[in-house]
């Protein structure tokens, strides 16, 4: 790991070492010094389908809710945050969550069985216990929902209701408005993603990776529910989830299907689609805020080939003139500008400028316009680090 470097978060080292190759040490340590901590903006995106944003906003202003309306998206709101860590207790009890949970429950989600890694064995329900991650940072205090004895019995529901997390993020999800479907958690260059796509009404899209389904339901929006998005995703699990946040949202468009979209241009022939919504798994290094990373630089590589044969379908999908927008979460080059110069150079791919440029200009490689391709990065733009490309099909 890296601790000796002098940076704020643990990384392994050849990941560190191309980060700092690419970047620039005094970047890297303002960068992670930022994914550390969450944004100071926690956006939601307006159901436009339901409500107006003023009218969302008037709604949540009455919970004492400090919600802004987003300058240049119109369909954007944003609540401020204090990002500065709060002091969380220590209780007799400890509870271990794994890495993903512990992030979550920093800022503010309940620890939900599934998540646990270790529980005290002497802790009864409605004992008060600390939560902490694998390596034992402190993340949450709260309340045992369970007693130590049933938590192996059980494979679903809250095991420790979080009472003080490290960060205050409100949660929205008991509100009347979540549950009527008026909105949908969101990072900025998410809500930006749909929009750059640009689609409309009676579209036919293609989302490879759709779960849980935030962008996915956000084309819909933008289509006015008229046209029809083939959401894909391999796991049965996860198209559940999008199917619940479409009923939620009022969505109809949407047909899910569990397949893996690597082989879409094989198994199905027939399909073609006039865009393209490639989001696909990465190696999240922009995701904030963040305890640690485990991911090394094989994994990153690994990764990167894995993206290319979503991108080999997905041509083979697009009609002619059709558009594919590429983005990641992450903040390595052979996941971003590498992967859209494959695009381009191998098969066939046109680089076009994006209707909104919010970000920052990528890197420059040899073989694709960086001017074109839109990065976000967490220290400079309080969002998650991020990266958005717009490919068409000639």
């Amino acid at each position: 790991m890296t601790e000796h470097l002098g940076l704020p978060l643990s990384y392994p080292q050849q990941l560190l070492k191309e980060l700092i190759n690419n970047f620039g040490k005094p970047f890297v340590i303002r960068l992670l010094d930022a994914i550390a901590r969450p944004p100071s903006k926690y956006y939601l995106r307006v159901n436009t389908l339901k409500i107006t944003k003023s009218a969302l906003i008037d709604r949540l202003k009455q919970y004492g809710i400090p919600i802004f309306s987003d300058e240049v998206l119109y369909d954007a709101v944003y609540i401020k945050i204090n990002n500065v860590p709060c002091n969380v207790p220590v209780s007799e009890y400890i509870v271990v969550a794994d890495k993903y949970a512990a992030e979550s429950v920093m800022v503010g989600a309940n620890l939900y069985i599934p998540g646990v890694i270790k529980f005290d064995k002497d802790i009864k329900k409605g004992d008060y216990v600390t939560i902490v991650d694998p390596k034992g940072h402190v993340v949450g205090w709260g309340l045992a929902m369970i007693n130590s004895d049933e938590i192996s019995k059980n494979k679903h529901g809250i095991a420790v209701k979080t009472i003080i997390s490290r960060y205050n993020v409100p949660s929205l999800r008991d509100l009347k408005e979540y549950k009527d479907g008026l909105f949908y958690a969101q990072s900025y260059p998410a809500i930006l993603t749909s929009h750059i796509l640009d689609p409309r009404p009676g579209d036919v899209i293609v989302d490879m990776c759709a779960a849980p389904g935030g962008k996915t339901t956000h084309l819909a929006q933008l289509m006015k529910n008229k046209g029809i998005i083939y959401a894909f995703d391999k796991s049965e699990k996860k198209i559940s989830a999008i199917k619940e946040n479409a009923m939620r949202l009022g969505i109809k468009c949407i047909k899910p299907i569990v397949h893996d979209s690597r082989y879409i241009h094989i198994d199905y022939r027939w399909l073609r689609a006039d865009k393209i919504l490639l989001d696909p798994p990465c190696s999240a290094l922009g995701v904030r805020p963040k305890l640690y990373e485990e991911k090394n630089w094989h994994d990153v590589i690994a990764l990167a080939e894995y993206q290319k044969q979503f991108l080999k379908a997905a041509y083979y999908v697009l009609d002619k003139g059709g558009l594919l927008v590429y983005s990641t979460c992450t903040i390595t080059v052979h996941e971003n500008e590498g992967i859209v110069k494959y695009a381009v150079n191998k098969l066939g791919f046109k680089l076009i400028s994006q209707r909104y440029f919010i970000g920052t200009y990528g890197l420059r490689i040899e073989g694709i316009d960086y001017e074109l391709v839109q990065r976000f990065f967490p220290h400079i733009h309080d969002s998650p680090g991020y990266f958005i490309a717009l490919l068409e099909k000639p």
